[in-house]
């Protein structure tokens, strides 16, 4: 009879725990300023407040700085890895797929570009502000 009554109870913790991680990867990363003469990106990620049917949460992602750095995507997370279509990048159409490696509570981002073909085109890594 106990096991029935920790039922609604470990529900709800499980619930509350999914929207502590999803508010947890949004924010602003930026990445390194690379080799050549390259800046620093910057990323911010931040929900659109609609769940889809499938999936569990839409996400915009904004990212600025010189260059390449240009673009914004709109994508859906699945186990808090973001799949998104370009929608901005100066002409550029394509895909990207964002990971947090060491989950949703760790401070670091890998953003992969490809084109629209599939074929990898970027890969660069974030840092949490």
């Amino acid at each position: 009879m106990k096991i029935i009554h920790l039922a609604p109870l470990v529900t709800g913790l499980l619930f509350a725990s999914l929207t502590h991680a999803e508010s947890m990867i949004e924010g602003i990363y930026t990445s390194p300023a690379g080799d050549n003469g390259r800046g620093a990106c910057t990323l911010e990620v931040k929900s659109i407040g609609k769940s889809p049917k499938y999936g569990d949460e839409l996400y915009s992602l904004q990212s600025s700085g010189e260059g390449a750095c240009e673009w914004t995507a709109i994508g859906l997370a699945k186990n808090f890895k973001i799949t998104a279509g370009i929608v901005t990048s100066g002409g550029y159409t394509g895909f990207i797929a964002a990971n947090w490696p060491f989950g949703p509570g760790g401070s670091q981002l890998t953003v992969a570009s490809f084109n629209p073909d599939g074929s990898a085109r970027n890969n660069e890594s974030f840092a949490k502000q």
